[in-house]
């Protein structure tokens, strides 16, 4: 065993000083503390650990995929001082920096963790289940650790990966390929093998990494039926970004799928450990009314092409935008009005409040009106002077002034670009 490992651990070294990168839109701590990086599978977590390894001496570097088969037999031994060892045994003289990856595949691996981390090592890790990830952390892990979550490509990071510069004058001379870009981004979504590929094969390849993702960390994990996890699913994404009760989304299954309320709730509560679904609560409920209502976005939107039979580019648009807030705000509610009316986003900051509404298109009348009354009342309950609506495009006049309150319309395409450009890096960490 500990030759295989010193095998591994020289491959990873060669495989990591070739890599070349697209540099993620993620500062991490600079701490003594564990890094772990959480996040849906493919989305780049391994690649970020890559981008820190690349930054120390290639001796030092002891990187570890525990979905490497050779490291199965890990889990039959009574301990794992056999991995510090075999590294040892290469370079006596050296002190490692530790990079495990996909660690929740290592049984009991945060009593590890915690035994190299009095140690003295550096650490960094990732792993693919947030509710198994979080609990270890917080029982045997606290005060030890800082967790990162990464996510899907940015659309900045699409740019990047495709090559693309967009300087501060093509936002106006180049509008119609920057929209054509931004529409490939919200059709297919952030993941980045599915950026690279070609069009014909964009569906082919989000297939695989749904498909690993639902086998693998649910069906298999959680011993479910598949049929029946499907049925949740493809409801789940018919009622994207729409408020929804658990069991009102049951009792349209238990209408074509022999089940109960309980067990669907249970298949709905396991979706987020993957990271592949995420809800949001109405903003100033009460704990009741929390738990009965939500709204429930994917994680990305590569998995509503691949689930919905026709493509509906308003929830599409939607999901898009959620998706840019997650990674870029610690907390997102929905708000409802006093009169029932819904603003889609609330983000509550330390000395701010911002509520968006999100519309692919403002042209129809009764939408506007609908979006603008609603925003309206909702500035007016919070006693906010400012809302913004986020558009696919627009033309003519970007505010709407009305009782002295101030409604942004504002192209969300230009809005992102703004935005990620500005900041350099995620603010989220």
């Amino acid at each position: 065993m500990e030759e295989i490992i010193q095998r591994i651990i020289l491959e990873n070294q060669e495989l990591i000083s070739r890599k070349k990168l697209i540099l993620r839109q993620y500062k991490l701590p600079q701490t003594d503390h564990i890094n772990v990086l959480t996040g849906i599978r493919r989305c780049g977590k391994t690649y970020t650990l890559y981008e820190v390894a690349q930054t120390i001496d290639r001796e030092r570097i002891l990187f570890l995929d525990f979905e490497d088969e050779r490291l199965v037999a890990l889990n039959s031994l009574a301990n794992y001082d056999i991995i510090v060892d075999s590294y040892k045994t290469l370079y006596p003289e050296k002190e490692p920096v530790v990079f495990f990856d996909e660690i929740q595949n290592l049984n009991n691996w945060y009593l590890y963790l915690k035994r190299l981390h009095v140690n003295g090592l550096r650490i960094f890790v990732t792993g693919s289940n947030a509710h198994m990830i979080s609990r270890e952390i917080a029982t045997f892990l606290k005060g030890r650790s800082l967790e990162t979550t990464i996510y899907p490509f940015s659309f900045s990071e699409f740019l990047q990966l495709k090559q693309v510069v967009i300087l501060p004058n093509d936002q106006l001379i180049k509008q119609p390929q920057i929209l054509n870009l931004f529409e490939e981004y919200m059709f297919y979504g952030g993941f980045p093998e599915v950026i690279k590929a070609e069009p014909d094969e964009k569906r082919t390849l989000a297939k695989n990494i749904y498909n690993l993702l639902f086998y693998k960390d649910l069906v298999a994990k959680y011993d479910k039926d598949d049929y029946l996890l499907k049925l949740v699913v493809s409801k789940l994404t018919e009622n994207i970004t729409k408020e929804f009760s658990v069991t009102s989304l049951a009792n349209k299954i238990i209408f074509i799928y022999k089940t109960t309320v309980p067990t669907v709730t249970d298949y709905f509560n396991i979706l987020p450990e993957p990271f592949l679904t995420a809800n949001i609560y109405p903003f100033h409920a009460s704990f009741l009314q929390r738990e009965s209502k939500r709204k429930t976005y994917l994680a990305d939107n590569s998995f509503i092409f691949l689930n919905r039979v026709t493509h509906d580019k308003s929830r599409l648009f939607e999901n898009m935008v959620f998706n840019f807030l997650q990674r870029n705000e610690p907390e997102i509610y929905y708000y409802k009005t006093g009169n029932n009316q819904e603003v889609d986003f609330f983000i509550r900051e330390q000395d701010a409040k911002k509520l968006i509404q999100v519309c692919y298109s403002l042209e129809d009348e009764d939408t506007r009106d609908r979006e603008v009354k609603a925003l309206l009342k909702a500035m007016q309950e919070l006693n906010v002077d400012t809302g913004c609506i986020y558009t696919w495009n627009i033309t003519g006049a970007k505010e709407i002034i009305i009782n002295h309150k101030t409604i942004r319309l504002v192209p969300f395409w230009r809005e992102v670009l703004n935005i990620e450009k500005g900041n350099g890096k995620n603010r989220k960490s």
